[in-house]
């Protein structure tokens, strides 16, 4: 009998090698099935930029594990990081050390660096543009893991190594690093119609009163309007005085009800001084809409 038990004792333990001391005690290692990589553009970006390597740009986004099984949620497991839920933005420079990068306030509290699929999926996408990312975990956080952490009174779980996710994002802005050549304005003040209006007719000496929003000249932009720097509902002046000279050259010959675009060169506006206000520096080159409403 004793002999019989020896034998079952020993069988046991071939069968159990770590739990009778004998065998390979070294763990296996959990291997994580990875799904491909899936680039969704939801939602496309109307901005004149283009985000490429090398820019700045500014994002919003939400970040899940993956779910094999979600399928009817787009594979989105539990959120483990958000700038949505903080009010916050996450601005980085495209393909400049992203997947080492590691924040640790705002909205890289969350302690884990943007992986290399960041480049991957954001290259391309314009301002106000939406696109989902599917990252297998190489394009992820990798072999990298994170404890369950609190952000703001929120609390995420924790993301093991080899996590594949899923991350919707947000194109909030650009900027562009590399210098792009500009379109240089005119040399004289140009005039777009956008509407011919159906009143009284501007010309020089007549009191007018006009709507308009005014940009500074930005070569790199499809409509040239950079950053706006005044805007004004309801504004009288007397065509030819009071104004800079291209903008009384912009009005002339509207008429009421009418809109027009005016592009205005340094020449004809601020020249080398700039605006007394500083908005418009010297030698720049100005774009209005501008709506006539009322001709005296």
């Amino acid at each position: 009998m004793k002999a019989m038990l020896q034998l079952i004792v020993a069988a046991a333990c071939a069968a159990t090698l770590v739990a009778c001391g004998g065998g390979d005690k070294t763990p296996v290692e959990v291997v994580v099935a990875q799904p491909a990589y899936k680039l969704t553009e939801t939602k496309v970006g109307t901005g004149d930029l283009v985000a490429a390597a090398g820019d700045t740009v500014t994002i919003k986004y939400n970040g899940y594990l993956y779910d094999a099984a979600a399928t009817a949620n787009g594979n989105r497991g539990a959120k483990v990081i958000s700038t949505y839920d903080s009010n916050l933005t996450f601005t980085y420079t495209v393909g400049v050390g992203a997947g080492s990068f590691t924040p640790s306030t705002g909205a890289g509290a969350f302690g884990v660096g943007v992986g290399a699929g960041w480049d991957q999926s954001l290259i391309g996408m314009r301002a106000g543009g939406n696109r989902t990312a599917i990252l297998p975990a190489n394009l992820a956080y990798g072999a990298n893991t994170r404890d369950a952490v609190t952000v703001n009174g929120i609390t995420y779980p924790a993301i093991t190594a080899n996590s594949p996710m899923v991350f919707d994002f947000e194109m909030v802005s650009i900027s562009k690093a590399v210098y792009i050549p500009t379109t240089p304005p005119p040399t004289v003040t140009t005039i777009t119609e956008v509407t011919v209006g159906t009143g009284a007719t501007a010309t020089a000496g007549k009191a007018v009163t006009v709507r308009y929003t005014g940009w500074l000249y930005d070569g790199t932009r499809s409509n040239f309007k950079g950053t706006q720097f005044d805007t004004n509902t309801s504004f009288g002046f007397t065509v030819g005085t009071g104004v800079v000279a291209g903008f009384s050259t912009g009005v002339t010959g509207m008429q009421a009800g009418g809109k027009r675009t005016v592009i205005i060169p340094a020449s004809e506006g601020y020249g080398t001084a700039g605006s007394s206000s500083g908005a418009v520096p010297a030698n720049t080159a100005m774009v209005f809409d501008i709506e006539l409403l009322t001709v005296q």
